[in-house]
């Protein structure tokens, strides 16, 4: 059964600042520590965590007047179906950054959520701090 969650973070930046950063695909390794190294082929971005594992994943769509982008993990984590997207969203004079996801582990009954939710908002406390 697919889990599906939504992480979200308040950033004092103009949103084109914000999507400057978030939404280079190789840039997640300035936010994300988990990542130590990054690579975008086309649609094809692979990453490369501090403890050696790689992970693969497809550039889905992009829109840039949105602010938004969306991925898919293909290789690297078990899971059997995985879709996450980012969207930077103003908020007054700053933003809001939207981080969704909807994966079905392979782990029969585990939750998604429980597994990811935490580190992904310390990665979007690491944007944040870009900002400061």
């Amino acid at each position: 059964m697919a889990n599906a969650f939504r992480v979200s973070i308040d950033i004092d930046a103009p949103p084109e600042a914000v999507w400057e950063v978030l939404g280079a695909p190789d840039g997640v390794i300035r936010w994300y520590p988990l990542y130590v190294g990054c690579v975008t082929e086309g649609d094809v971005r692979t990453l490369t965590r501090a403890d050696g594992t790689v992970v693969v994943e497809r550039l889905l769509e992009r829109d840039e007047p949105r602010r938004y982008y969306s991925y898919s993990v293909v290789s690297g984590v078990p899971l059997k179906s995985h879709r996450a997207s980012f969207e930077v969203v103003a908020r007054g004079e700053g933003s809001t950054v939207l981080w969704n996801t909807e994966g079905e582990p392979l782990e029969e009954g585990a939750d998604l959520e429980a597994r990811l939710a935490a580190r992904q908002h310390d990665a979007l406390e690491g944007l944040k701090a870009l900002f400061v």
